[in-house]
């Protein structure tokens, strides 16, 4: 199996059809079929959403140096000077640490024309985090994805990030920054962990956050017996935040089993940041490796209930995390899937809900590949 194409039809009977079939399934193998197989051995994301009918997702990937980076930078040749290809040719060329890893993060399900539109990307921050710093530095920030975005020197740009950081809590940590070449308006999206519940009207009050407070308030309040952590995702343009604003939520239990296999198989620089309840919040970035169907059944029913998930899909999400081999015509694979989050997004006073669910499978090394034993 050389291509991502045939690796995921091998799979295609471990994956729920009521999450991705049909066309929907269609649409991914012809958007992302043709990257090297080997990109599931890092990982690999769909994104479902959970309130439509229709079995479909958007997909993302983690690219580490290796095949996945090199096919990039092979894709990038040509390309245009000033195409989201040649910046990510260019930004993956000058990777220099053996562990840095970014998410690229493909939109499918509602680009219907036919036409491959670029992806998000979301740098990672793989730095250590010491206690009140927010990991990435906005400057430098602004320039890099100013890049992406064709906005390089954006002085605007930097300014509304300076605000943005600026109104972080002392404690939070910027975990990941994005940005999508192709979606209006053009924004940089900051992904926020550390944030206590307590302190997050106030944080939304410094960032003049144009949505309401109290509603959003009342969500966590709500949830917080399912899913008691969480990560904030909001939008910065040179003009100030977007409305719209995303809850990654994570369960109860999540990140309260074994971190130790989490931080070994998962793409990551450990850091020792360390959250509010004496766990490494780090942890539940590799919750999908770490949760099992019985942490999520309370979160995909409390979802049920609020009209935010179909029932169908919350049978099929539940039914996704599994760990097993899976047997090729030549090799033996192992095969790991999993939940990671759950994000509640918040638009004006519109509540829709998402799941993000990871999937990695690599080969087993060839002496373990026996049927016996």
């Amino acid at each position: 199996m050389t291509k991502l194409r045939d690796l995921l039809q091998g799979l295609r009977p471990r994956i729920p059809v009521t999450l991705i079939a049909g066309p929907g399934w269609d649409l991914v193998l012809q958007r992302v079929g043709d990257l090297p197989a080997s990109a599931a051995a890092s990982l690999c994301g769909f994104e479902l959403k959970l309130d439509e009918p229709e079995a479909s997702a958007d997909f993302s990937v983690a690219v580490t140096p290796g095949p996945v980076a090199r096919y990039c930078i092979a894709d990038s040749r040509g390309a245009a000077a000033n195409s989201w290809k040649t910046w990510l040719g260019g930004y993956l060329a000058g990777w220099s640490e053996p562990d840095d890893w970014l998410m690229l993060a493909y939109d499918i399900v509602d680009i219907r024309e036919g036409r491959q539109a670029a992806p998000a990307v979301y740098l990672r921050c793989g730095a250590t985090l010491p206690s009140g710093r927010a990991g990435f530095e906005p400057d430098r920030l602004a320039d890099t994805l100013g890049g992406l975005l064709g906005r390089c020197g954006d002085n605007l740009a930097h300014r509304a990030l300076v605000r943005a950081f600026a109104a972080l809590p002392a404690a939070a940590a910027v975990v990941f920054a994005a940005a999508a070449p192709e979606r209006t308006p053009r924004s940089i999206r900051l992904v926020v962990a550390e944030v206590p519940a307590p302190r997050l009207g106030p944080f939304l009050d410094r960032l003049d956050w144009p949505g309401s407070i109290p509603t959003v308030l009342r969500l966590l309040s709500g949830m917080q017996d399912v899913a008691d952590r969480f990560m904030v995702a909001f939008d910065v343009t040179a003009t100030g935040t977007l409305p719209r604003l995303g809850f990654e939520m994570y369960p109860s239990r999540s990140g309260t089993k074994d971190r130790q296999v989490a931080s070994a198989q998962t793409p990551s620089r450990q850091s020792g940041a360390r959250s509010a309840d004496g766990g490494d919040f780090r942890a539940l970035l590799s919750s999908w490796l770490t949760t099992t169907r019985s942490d999520w059944d309370s979160l995909a029913g409390r979802l049920v209930d609020m009209e935010l998930c179909l029932p169908a899909k919350a049978d099929g999400l539940l039914s996704w995390p599994k760990h097993r081999n899976v047997y090729g015509r030549d090799e033996v694979f192992v095969l790991h899937m999993g939940i990671n989050h759950v994000k509640i997004v918040i638009e004006k006073e519109r509540l829709r809900a998402k799941a993000y669910a990871g999937l990695k499978c690599f080969p087993l090394p060839a002496r373990g590949n026996s049927r016996a034993g």
